[in-house]
């Protein structure tokens, strides 16, 4: 039997906690389940809008309309093949428990990705990346099905096309497929990144003591997603050419760079928005920049999604303004 509800908030099932209802709303906790509602959306003639941990979304003030599946499937099998571990997960396992369990069991690959919020079906969507990390680097193949054929498809790790931020599941073809389960290469051997500044003080560690060290970090720079709406990380990091960033770097000689190739660096915005454009911590009535961290914003009570745009529509205005950079959103959009 489908449990399928009218007109439900779904301000409770995101990070960010604002947005309207579902027009029909209901939760997957299986493949045939998920087979189900794709039969009864499609014998309404609905749209169907997947959703996960809800950590990375911005819902409109007007709802979606059609049918909102929760993406509930679980499940983890673990498989050893000399040194390394193959692992598929449910998609929506909650993916830092299932980091964690990868970090108690010593099996190499996610501890740098550890407390991020979200299901683990989004982290393919997203290429959820941290600390020197992303996921595109351990992922080994995506089970998804189609909304429409409602066939079931294994996309290989070339077949996502990984990019900063980005996947095949972004674009327009790729929103058609959802995924079910996602297959990660991990490794026995010891295998640490630990480019990144935070990590720099770590000499052999565990991957305990980087899973502790990076939620340490994290701790210092997001608030609790828990108690205060916010989906993280709000904007990406800019890319830009070289001679953009050597102009920038002419006004603002300590503006940090990683490099992306011969004519492209990636800029870390949270540095512009803190350092060049004063934006730590500044807060209108509903909305504001994180005093932690400056890329992340965070909605207060009362706060709405057209409060959330217009603090978003501001920033970028002011990075505009002193930089020449057009910001793009990490978040989604979903019902707009």
């Amino acid at each position: 039997m489908l449990n399928v509800v009218n007109n439900q908030s779904l301000a409770e099932y995101t990070t960010l906690k604002v947005g309207g209802p579902a027009e029909y709303l209901a939760e997957a906790h299986s493949e045939s389940a998920l087979l189900e509602l794709l039969e009864f959306a499609e014998e309404k003639s609905i749209p169907v809008t997947i959703l996960g941990g809800g950590s990375n979304v911005l819902v409109s003030d007007e709802g979606v309309k059609g049918l909102v599946i929760v993406n509930q499937i679980k499940g983890r099998e673990y498989r050893e093949e000399g040194d390394e571990v193959f692992v598929t997960v449910g998609a929506g396992e909650v993916f830092d428990r299932f980091v964690e369990e990868t970090v108690a069991k010593n099996y190499w690959g996610l501890e740098n990705l550890s407390h991020i919020p979200g299901s683990v079906g989004a982290v393919p969507v997203q290429n959820v990346g941290a600390y020197g990390v992303e996921v595109s680097n351990v992922i080994k193949k995506v089970f998804a099905v189609n909304k429409t054929t409602k066939t079931k498809k294994e996309f290989t790790n070339e077949e996502c096309n990984f990019a900063y931020r980005d996947s095949f599941f972004k674009t327009d073809e790729g929103r058609e497929w959802v995924i079910v389960s996602v297959g990660f290469l991990l490794r026995k051997n010891p295998t640490p990144t630990l480019e990144y500044k935070d990590l720099q003080s770590l000499h052999n560690p565990t991957q305990q003591e980087i899973r502790d060290k990076v939620i340490e970090v994290r701790a210092g720079k997001f608030p609790d997603w828990n108690k205060v709406g916010t989906a993280g990380s709000f904007f990406k990091n800019p890319i830009i050419s070289k001679e953009h960033f050597m102009e920038l770097q002419e006004k603002y000689e300590a503006i940090p760079s990683f490099t992306v190739s011969d004519n492209e660096v990636k800029v870390p915005l949270g540095w512009i928005l803190d350092k060049v454009c004063n934006l730590r911590g500044v807060c209108n009535d509903k909305v504001g920049s994180y005093e932690g961290q400056a890329l992340v914003l965070v909605a207060h009570e009362e706060a709405t999604a057209n409060d959330v745009i217009d603090f978003a529509n501001l920033v970028a205005k002011k990075v505009k303004e002193t930089t020449s950079i057009n910001i793009e959103w990490e978040v989604t959009r979903l019902g707009f």
